[in-house]
């Protein structure tokens, strides 16, 4: 069996794959690592999106503590989940 196909597409397209997943939890986003995966080389968009920084997360909803000690939800907060 001759595993040349296999390094010569599937290894590259997995490596371009694997940079988007590592953009998708970056400030760059998935779309934009894969295309500078795809246009500077796999290596060359890892370290774009290593550069660029994590994502910054907004809680979901924010809870204040009451008088008596218990959390209550902001108003409009999805409390159910």
């Amino acid at each position: 069996m001759n595993l040349a196909p296999i390094f010569l597409y599937g290894l590259p397209i997995l490596t371009v794959f694997a940079v988007g997943l590592l953009g998708s939890t970056r400030r760059i986003g998935f779309w934009l690592a894969v295309i500078l995966s795809v246009v500077l080389t796999p290596i060359g968009g890892f370290v774009v999106a290593l550069l660029s920084g994590p994502k910054k997360y907004k809680p979901k909803y924010v809870t204040k503590k009451t008088g008596q000690g218990q959390l209550t939800a902001s108003p409009g907060a999805n409390a159910g989940g």
